[in-house]
């Protein structure tokens, strides 16, 4: 990266960044549950629990940072993370998590603006990843509105996870098709989509 990653508070019209806080961990921890009927499955394998030191890339092999979403009231309503920054960091995976109150208001989308532009620009990346549950349509037509490809699928293990028994009622036809299963486990299919820094300059001229 070219910039201190705690160097600047980014200011948007509805939403704001800044570095991730130890605070904001545990304040993550009090964010009600999901009411979406598949949303334990939007992250598989499921998310280790990761320090403070690690979360803002301090660990002694971390490769994590991580930036609060906060609304114009000052609460934190999300996060947006980086993991798997290689080495020369000039790629690195995206992971952005809202607060259940404040899904379908478009402050995912405004948030995600703001972060490719700091990403793209001062931080000095020159190409994002994400993996995202391709059942997510939301998500997924979200990160193709920024401008994300996809370049690949894969299929991730469900576990005993009961929200699995779902697919076979009639309302969640439309989400059956990224679920298979075979005599040991059902598999969500995930996609893998990519950004690059030329995609995301063209776009924004």
């Amino acid at each position: 990266m070219n910039e201190d990653v705690s160097a600047r508070t980014i200011h948007g019209n509805r939403v704001l960044l800044r570095l991730w806080h130890r605070g904001d961990t545990l304040a993550q921890e009090l964010w009600p549950r999901y009411t979406e009927p598949f949303s334990s499955l939007w992250n598989i394998p499921p998310n280790q629990s990761f320090s403070y030191d690690e979360l803002v890339g301090r660990g002694s092999n971390s490769q994590r940072y991580a930036w609060a979403v906060e609304d114009r009231h000052r609460r934190l309503i999300g996060r947006i993370s980086l993991r798997e920054v290689d080495p020369p960091r000039t790629r690195a995976r995206l992971g952005i998590s809202l607060s259940q109150p404040y899904v379908s208001q478009g402050l995912g989308t405004e948030s995600l603006l703001l972060f490719l532009d700091y990403y793209f620009g001062p931080l000095g990346f020159v190409c994002m990843r994400l993996d995202v549950a391709a059942f997510n349509q939301r998500a997924v037509r979200c990160y193709e509105r920024l401008g994300f490809r996809y370049i690949a699928s894969d299929w991730r293990g469900a576990g005993s996870d009961p929200s699995v028994r779902l697919i076979d009622e009639p309302r969640y036809a439309n989400v059956a098709p990224f679920f298979k299963r075979n005599r040991h486990e059902a598999q969500v299919e995930f996609y893998e989509m990519e950004l690059t820094h030329t995609e995301w300059t063209a776009r924004q001229r």
